[in-house]
């Protein structure tokens, strides 16, 4: 496998690759949002304006631009026409409210707001905690313009400058972007995103897809996460076409997929599920697709996904701080479960907890450091001693754990405060929750640990329904003594309506470990349901 070529130190921003791509293909499809289509050379022209647009409202090199929107044509031009000043884009998670959307606005002092006419009145909610935002760009829906208290434009000051942007573009190595942690371990936190950083991560993406020109690759995720980096800059950078939507629906996808005869599809893994349990078709194996770039691959499906579609699955692992870590390219044969291999951008270990290797098989903290500069984040903004304390000992420490085997193959196992020990046996709830995924009527499911009477944990799983599905219990304990070691078979089981959720719609389970064993839960050893090793 050409390793090599995964990565390249070659000094690029995001505003240069488009340029250069406008030279070559001025009137091929760039971006294709809903069913708006960009060429090159509109997209372009639509950055400048907003660049344009955005410096009249004071806007400058260094100042931060919130983009509070629903994937759209103005949400990208806005991010790149930003760019062209040398500014920052706060992308902002639509589902915010709160704390959880005052946060990255205030710790960002974002001077500049795009928002969506409909989310308006959670950003007046929060007004208060506000001082650094002098004015808000209004994306008007049915309901007209709301009442807000800063000055309030029209999306037309982002389209209606004509010419080129004549600022000082950010260098390689100066930020593009803050993109907000989840804060699922603690406090939300904003990633400090480089040009370098976010340019070599799609060279390395769309060098394992072998993407080229012409393509098109679909993205039906959302664009505040990191994944823009693959399902925007990849398909610029390769000079194909990206095909992105507001919103995922199973039922369109494959339409979707043919009607722009995709070559590449790009998911979140529980997609990849939902995909899966759509009633098997005939025509499933005609479908245009190359490859389906998708994490977590459920545990099993990995080989029946590239059977029952003609294409190759390829996983990969990384997070905001660092994307990809690990990845497989088109000509590499996987390791079932496993998410791929380094590549030359990283050094990737695991680490034990005095920051030692283990042995290959061996579980451990998932660590990494770059080979080049700007090829992950540059730190988290205004919080120095939390950088200082996640790059102990020279490494970043992902808070994950994973194993490693001796050709290099890297499998995730849990979140480092997620992982359970039961009978002197470690048990990852992440690969226990992939298990009861596969079955057609599970939704949702987290696993958590419960205290044991005998010590340790005993395992509960919490599981949400599809809707008007059903499922005793007792064919649900079948499904896991089939399928899991007699050890991590739950001892309790709950069926909610819906697992709570933080604001970026990850299961919230400290609420699931807190309530414990509720009246509700069942409890296979009080019924005497019996599990043989």
């Amino acid at each position: 496998m050409p390793l090599g070529r995964w990565h390249t130190a070659e000094p690029r921003t995001l505003t240069a690759v488009l340029d250069e791509q406008v030279t070559v293909r001025p009137d091929q499809a760039a971006l294709i949002v809903g069913d708006e289509t960009l060429s090159y050379g509109a997209l372009e022209a639509a950055s400048h304006a907003a660049a344009n647009g955005l410096a009249s409202l004071g806007l400058g090199h260094g100042d931060c631009v919130a983009i509070f929107a629903n994937t759209c044509p103005e949400w990208l031009t806005t991010w790149i026409g930003a760019a062209r000043l040398g500014a920052l884009s706060v992308p902002v998670n639509t589902a915010y409210r709160g704390e959880f959307l005052a946060n990255p606005l205030r710790d960002s002092r974002c001077k500049v707001a795009l928002v969506e006419a409909a989310l308006a009145d959670r950003l007046a909610a929060v007004a208060e905690e506000l001082p650094d935002l002098e004015t808000v760009v209004i994306l008007s829906g049915d309901g007209g313009t709301p009442e807000l208290p800063w000055p309030v434009v029209e999306r037309e000051v982002l389209v209606g400058s004509s010419g080129r942007a004549r600022h000082r573009p950010a260098r390689w190595d100066e930020p593009v972007a803050i993109l907000y942690t989840s804060g699922t371990t603690g406090e939300s936190k904003g990633a400090i995103i480089t040009h370098q950083y976010l340019m070599t991560s799609a060279a390395t993406m769309v060098a394992s897809w072998q993407l080229v020109e012409g393509e098109t690759l679909y993205a039906p995720l959302p664009l505040f996460h990191i994944s823009a980096v693959a399902s925007v800059a990849g398909p610029l950078l390769a000079g194909a076409t990206g095909l992105l939507d507001p919103v995922f629906s199973v039922n369109a996808c494959w339409d979707r997929v043919r009607r722009y005869d995709v070559a590449g599809i790009l998911l979140a893994g529980v997609m990849v599920n939902m995909l899966w349990n759509l009633p098997e078709d005939p025509a499933d194996h005609e479908l245009p697709l190359r490859f389906m770039s998708a994490a977590p691959i459920p545990r099993g499906l990995h080989k029946a996904l590239e059977e029952r579609y003609g294409l190759k699955v390829l996983t990969s692992y990384g997070m905001t701080e660092a994307l990809p870590m690990t990845l497989y390219g088109m000509e590499d044969e996987a390791v079932e479960g496993a998410c791929g291999r380094p590549h030359p951008g990283f050094e990737v270990v695991v680490l034990d907890h005095d920051d030692q290797p283990v042995a290959p098989g061996e579980v451990g903290q998932i660590c990494c450091r770059p080979t080049s500069p700007h090829v992950m984040f540059d730190g988290y903004l205004g919080k120095p001693e939390v950088t200082v304390e996640r790059w102990r000992n020279l490494w970043f420490h992902t808070g994950d754990l994973g194993r490693m085997d001796a050709e290099g193959n890297l499998t995730f196992v849990d979140r480092n405060k997620d992982v359970m020990r039961r009978r002197g046996e470690n048990i990852s709830s992440f690969e226990l929750e992939q298990t009861l995924l596969r079955h057609s009527a599970v939704a949702e499911v987290a696993a958590v640990g419960v205290p044991s009477d005998l010590g340790e944990d005993d395992v509960k799983v919490v599981v949400a329904l599809r809707p008007g599905a059903e499922l005793p219990v007792a064919d649900l304990m079948d499904f896991c003594v089939e399928r899991l070691p007699y050890f991590a078979v739950p001892r309790y089981v709950e069926f909610l309506a819906e697992l709570p959720k933080n604001a970026s719609g990850k299961i919230v389970k400290t609420d699931l470990r807190a309530a414990g064993v509720t009246a509700a839960t069942w409890d296979r050893e009080q019924v005497g349901y019996v599990v043989r090793r």
